[in-house]
């Protein structure tokens, strides 16, 4: 069995993981603020961005727009549409998150790794404790790595870090166990599928977005099994 550090619901090896997504974040974030740094936005503007927006996606399409000589409103909205995929994130996580004050203050932590990090958890007290960790770890180090990769933005090359291939392999590591429920493996083989056909057509950060689209006719599906099984 893997030991439990005193006092912690998570096991040792959980705060290893912990450690390697932090890390990973952390390059990911040097590289937004090298690209915010090109695109004209100074520090504080970076940080403050990293600090309240705290999507990475979000604030990527963000700069992209401005940088592109989209209006700043535009910018945004376009931000708002990419973080749409926390509204699912947020009832998935609100099972296992105390309902009181600190559900607000957790509503802000929501994210793609601390999602698939805790749902990875074998019991609610360690998915709450893993989400909370995970959660604070990134608050920490996303403002921090943006602030690094500004200040070196002129010597680092954002692209040349080839984090943008270990994103996806992380967090496809950590929801491997969800994707062989029945429901849950096809709901998200179609929404992968949607989200390739569809990234070409639709605005910057929008195509992952479009893959929510696979859970209208899973949803249906199991509204209508539910209410088939309750006449009986």
């Amino acid at each position: 069995m893997v030991p439990t550090p005193a006092g912690s619901a998570l096991p040792a090896s959980a705060y290893r993981t912990i450690a390697v997504i932090t890390l990973t974040i952390f390059a990911v974030a040097v590289s937004y603020g090298a690209i915010s740094g090109a695109a004209g936005f100074p520090v504080w503007q970076t940080v403050m961005l990293a600090v309240f927006a705290l999507g990475g996606a979000a604030e990527l399409t963000f700069v992209g727009v401005v940088a592109a000589g989209g209006a700043p409103m535009l910018a945004v909205l376009a931000g708002l549409l990419v973080n749409t995929r926390n509204l699912p994130f947020g009832l998935t996580v609100g099972a296992w998150i105390p309902q009181d004050g600190r559900s607000l203050l957790a509503a802000h932590l929501v994210n793609d790794e601390t999602v698939a990090f805790s749902r990875a958890q074998s019991t609610e007290r360690a998915r709450w404790h893993g989400f909370l960790i995970m959660g604070v770890a990134i608050f920490i180090c996303w403002p921090i790595g943006a602030a690094t990769g500004q200040l070196l933005g002129r010597i680092v090359d954002a692209d040349a870090l080839g984090v943008d291939a270990a994103f996806p392999v992380i967090l496809l590591a950590l929801i491997t166990s969800d994707l062989k429920h029945r429901i849950t493996g096809p709901a998200a083989l179609l929404g992968m599928a949607i989200a390739f056909a569809l990234t070409p057509l639709l605005p910057l950060g929008l195509g992952p977005v479009s893959g929510l689209l696979a859970l209208v006719p899973f949803g249906i599906w199991a509204a209508l099994r539910s209410r088939g099984g309750g006449r009986r």
